[in-house]
């Protein structure tokens, strides 16, 4: 417990650092009596650890194990913000009591529902801080004035958010100025509920882009399309406020790539999975930049006789003495 673990200087955050100011922080010294030229060599020796060359601190172990689950809480705080981010779905079948606290305890941002069960769970929901988000419009197919009383109808059943599901013949027969005055009739029947626009089907990329600037231009909240590879750079398309989501998402490794990329909202119905799963992998992290107490050690002893070396080779040679019998004291040793 009494040996030293090194660290990087620039990886400790400014929150841990009164924990290594309280004890002093020791820096591996640089000898100023050496010449100009052999400084940069001196100090390359001092600081080169397992090929990185940052200069490192000496902390004690406690110090270290403290640090290590500092680091570990920050990563459970960035998983439950991610996870946060997700919107569970309420399927045909599904347990709605379930449902609610598993979003409750997750912090979800929505939980995705259809009309007939906003219709019965609207209340229950309404006392929770997770949103409601209503499905308008069925598969889409529907008429513009259908869907914006749904939309009415939802609003006054407690839902936040509202999806709305764009048709599929319009879209693929370019009718793009009937799917804007559609966006605009339901955005106005839901008030200040956030609109979301859904695409059910993976279209081209230049439709898909199409219909992302059209939402970003009548004031949609999100632009919805399903997963699929390169779907997060749509959200270069996206402009005014309007942010991108993705559903269809069930796998843990989907769900950070997406989380890296900066997608705004995902839809899954394996939240409580993932979960489980990403905190798992928090406790099995090592952290490359604390070294052991002992390779730390030899590392240092290593460095210093190096240095010394190299620093006694830059002292003058003084020439031997001569003794009173004619001898020097090199021949005397």
């Amino acid at each position: 417990m009494g040996g030293k673990i090194r660290v990087h200087a620039r990886s400790i955050p400014f929150a841990f650092c009164h924990k290594i100011r309280k004890n002093g922080i020791n820096f591996l010294p640089l000898s100023h009596n050496l010449p100009m030229e052999h400084k940069t060599e001196t100090l390359h020796a001092l600081t080169k650890v397992n090929d990185n060359e940052e200069k490192r601190v000496s902390i004690t172990e406690r110090e270290a194990l403290e640090y290590r689950e500092y680091k570990r809480q920050r990563k459970r705080a960035e998983i439950l913000a991610a996870i946060s981010k997700c919107e569970g779905v309420l399927t045909d079948g599904e347990d709605e009591k379930k449902v609610r606290e598993e979003a409750m305890r997750l912090r979800q941002a929505a939980v995705c529902m259809s009309p007939k069960r906003l219709e019965l769970l609207g209340e229950v929901f309404a006392q929770s801080s997770v949103a409601v988000d209503c499905l308008i419009g069925g598969n889409g197919d529907t008429l513009a004035k259908v869907k914006a009383c749904e939309a009415r109808l939802a609003v006054k059943m407690k839902a936040r958010e509202l999806t709305l599901v764009l048709s599929h013949y319009c879209v693929i027969s370019s009718r793009y100025e009937e799917l804007r005055k559609e966006i605009k009739r339901v955005a106005r029947a839901g008030g200040k509920a956030a609109l979301k626009v859904r695409v059910d089907k993976a279209y081209s990329s230049t439709v898909l882009t199409r219909l992302a600037r059209l939402c970003a231009d009548v004031g949609a909240a999100y632009f919805c399309v399903p997963y699929f590879d390169g779907c997060e750079r749509l959200r270069l398309d996206l402009k005014g406020g309007c942010k991108l989501q993705v559903y269809g998402v069930n796998s843990l490794e989907i769900l950070k790539k997406l989380h890296a990329a900066g997608v705004e909202r995902v839809v899954t119905t394996k939240a409580e999975s993932m979960h489980t799963e990403w905190m798992k992998e928090v406790e099995k992290i090592n952290f490359p930049e604390l070294m052991t107490p002992t390779k730390a050690v030899e590392v240092k002893k290593t460095e210093a006789e190096n240095v010394t070396a190299r620093a006694l080779r830059l002292l003058p040679q003084e020439p031997p003495k001569m003794l009173t019998d004619g001898s020097t004291s090199a021949s005397v040793k």
